[in-house]
């Protein structure tokens, strides 16, 4: 598994948490952007580098964020 060494933040709404979240991300080969084969909405699967880091098992830790996200260089909500 090889990492993009670039960091992003992704904000999203996450309906498990029934709120907008943001998660500080990164990129690998497993990662991309496609569309629900049954629902039609799209999708990025991307690694949360913070889950990563604190599982700590030599394993990314992927997440994904669908509909609508957006992307940015430094942080933009608050904890």
């Amino acid at each position: 598994m090889k990492t993009d060494t670039a960091i992003f933040y992704i904000k999203y709404y996450a309906k498990k948490h029934d709120c907008i979240i943001e998660r500080k991300a990164t990129l690998d080969e497993e990662c991309f952007e496609g569309v629900h084969k049954k629902f039609g909405y799209p999708y990025k699967k991307y690694i949360d580098v913070n889950a990563t880091e604190e599982v700590d098992n030599g394993q990314p830790q992927y997440r994904t964020a669908s509909k609508k996200w957006e992307i940015n260089n430094q942080p933009t909500l608050s904890n």
